[in-house]
């Protein structure tokens, strides 16, 4: 995954807790609605959002990120520390969410949900492609995007739970056409309703809740061996020891977030070996392929796993 040494341009709050944060760099390259990228915010602090800006912003990506009082401090760290004119390191993008062919899209948003949905929708409208799109939120006050939002005309409504309390995904579901294609991100109480609602294998959804309540991935397994390329220094991974833990500590420069195995934050390429892939991003093709691993959470089925790393200057 490629990496970019950007700076902050702008920064600036849309909601009450929501900083909308523009990062520009010359080779940044141009991304697909639904695509994640990752901001590095110091060594270790490195948190993943959608891309959320406009197609005309050449060499800028934008991200909206709102603030999680519960969360790990990335959050606090962009609301209250980072500033214009800060380097940062970024990387992508990655198509976590991608856009699927369809003859009619229902696009649901639930709250910071509406980053990679409206995206999409804009990307609809300009192909003068059929969608429609539900924002929905508590407190019109605290929806970001209102504007862009509304600037797509009668495709979009906007709901706000504070005053529309008769609202139902069940209502939005049978005004949508049959057979539409229902993309939806927002809290995980929506995506389960809905999940239960769409049938036919029509929903593609993203789900986001705080750092603080995601499960802990296990990366519990036996000892094995990682050797940065062909000829470089291996380091043994004890059982029970994340893989990621091991790399870093001997120096390798990889970017990392989640430690769940869902981000794709730390992909690295697997030159030899087999991984026991536990992620849940790779297909089941992909996990075959044994192309790369997740060393968040990846271990080795293999005596030994060989990374296309290069050798770290120290460790």
């Amino acid at each position: 995954m490629n990496r970019y040494d950007g700076v902050v341009i702008s920064h600036e709050r849309i909601t009450g807790d929501v900083a909308l944060v523009r990062v520009q760099a010359p080779d940044l390259p141009g991304w697909q609605p639904g695509d994640h990228a990752d901001l590095e915010l110091e060594s270790g602090l490195v948190r993943q959002y959608s891309l959320c800006g406009t197609p005309d912003e050449t060499g800028i990506w934008t991200f909206a990120v709102l603030l999680r009082p519960d969360g790990t401090g990335g959050s606090r760290h962009v609301h209250d520390k980072l500033t214009v004119g800060d380097r940062v390191r970024v990387a992508g993008p990655k198509a976590m969410f991608p856009l699927e062919e369809a003859e009619h899209h229902l696009l649901v948003a639930g709250g910071i949900g509406v980053t990679p949905i409206l995206t999409m929708a804009e990307r609809l409208a300009a192909q003068g492609r059929p969608f429609s799109l539900v924002y929905v939120g508590r407190g019109r006050e605290r929806m970001p995007f209102l504007d862009r939002v509304a600037a797509l005309g009668d495709a979009a409504v906007i709901v706000d739970r504070a005053q529309s309390t008769d609202f139902t995904l069940k209502t939005v579901l049978d005004q949508a056409p049959a057979g539409a294609l229902v993309y939806a991100c927002g809290p995980p109480r929506m995506i389960d309703e809905l999940g239960e609602l769409v049938t036919g294998g029509r929903l593609r959804t993203e789900s986001f809740a705080s750092a603080s309540s995601s499960p802990v991935a296990d990366t519990a397994g036996g000892a094995f061996e990682v050797q940065f390329g062909f000829d470089g220094p291996v380091r043994q991974v004890p059982a029970d020891t994340p893989m990621l833990d091991v790399l870093l500590k001997a120096g390798a420069d990889i970017m990392w977030s989640c430690r769940e195995g869902n981000c794709a934050s730390c992909e690295t390429p697997l030159l030899e070996g087999e991984a026991d892939h536990r992620d849940d991003i790779l297909t089941p093709d992909e996990k075959a392929a044994q192309n790369c691993v997740f060393p968040c959470v990846s271990r080795a089925v293999s005596g030994r796993l060989v990374l296309d790393l290069p050798a770290p200057s120290e460790g």
